[in-house]
């Protein structure tokens, strides 16, 4: 193998591939063909992380020595996600998914002569947070007017945000319809899970019905995301007469819902009028 050269950067090989242009020079005696075989490393020296991505006999020509020679000038093999090797394919789904691109080379070589690095190759893109709800509660699910319920959620995202943002809480109708801002939880910059425990509300002059607790991730709006329509998180909360007895049970979470109405961007206001005609919280 003489050189390797590959794309300098490749946002998503599954969807896309690649192709390798190499070159070859040398000769062999007794036989007409070579294995040439291309691998992925972390290293140019192939001492880190190597992977296979494709491995093909060729035919060389011959020559009036009774030698064999490789084909002359550039030739090109494109590397698609289909029949690479298992471990291979599944290092190409984590270099999608990474949030940012990683450096790889391609290493060539011809039967188990010398290997041959392209230069640095950027795989990947950089992609933006994206948050939603993985797990939450809301216990009791049914109280009386002036009764307590606690809350508590997992917020999510796998890549981070370069800053902190809020989990807006909202007292809501049946059918999703914003009636009042009951409070904000912070969540700080970067990824992983942000939890709340549980954490009791109370709720004073309200009246008996079927209610909604929305939760709405980045309710400022202050983190672009590459999703902004899984935001939200629902738990149904039902509000009996005294002359029915609370039931004592959790409630059951829904998790990245699509609200039918949209939330005016004045309901994202922590001093909004109109949380304390239902609610009397502890702080978030």
């Amino acid at each position: 193998m003489l050189t390797v050269s590959v794309p300098s950067t490749v946002a998503n090989p599954i969807s896309s591939g690649f192709n390798i242009n190499y070159t070859m020079t040398g000769s062999k005696a007794g036989l007409a063909s070579a294995q040439v075989t291309f691998y992925m490393s972390t290293s140019p020296t192939g001492s880190t992380g190597v992977y296979q991505l494709a491995s093909f006999q060729i035919t060389l020509n011959p020559n009036i020595h009774g030698t064999f020679s490789p084909p002359t000038g550039t030739q090109t093999r494109f590397i698609s996600a289909s029949g690479l090797p298992s471990n291979t394919y599944s290092l190409w789904q984590s270099i999608v998914a990474a949030c940012q691109p990683q450096t790889w080379y391609v290493l060539g070589r011809v039967d188990v002569n010398n290997i041959v690095s392209s230069s640095a190759s950027q795989m990947g893109t950089t992609k933006q947070p994206d948050f939603f709800f993985t797990a939450g509660t809301l216990s009791p699910a049914s109280i009386q007017p002036g009764g307590t319920t606690n809350i508590s959620f997992d917020v999510y995202t796998q890549c981070p945000a370069s800053s902190a943002s809020t989990v807006g809480l909202f007292l809501a109708d049946a059918s999703y319809n914003p009636l009042a801002y009951i409070g904000g939880v912070s969540v700080a910059a970067g990824s992983g899970t942000s939890s709340l425990s549980p954490t009791p509300i109370t709720f004073t002059s309200i009246s008996p019905g079927n209610y909604t607790i929305l939760l709405v991730a980045d309710v400022d709006g202050v983190v672009s995301e590459s999703n902004e329509s899984n935001n939200v998180g629902a738990f149904e909360l039902t509000v009996t007469t005294p002359l029915k007895a609370g039931v004592s049970e959790e409630g059951e979470a829904k998790l990245n819902v699509e609200l039918p109405v949209e939330i005016p961007p004045g309901l994202y206001d922590p001093r909004m009028g109109g949380a304390a005609n239902y609610i009397r919280q502890t702080p978030f």
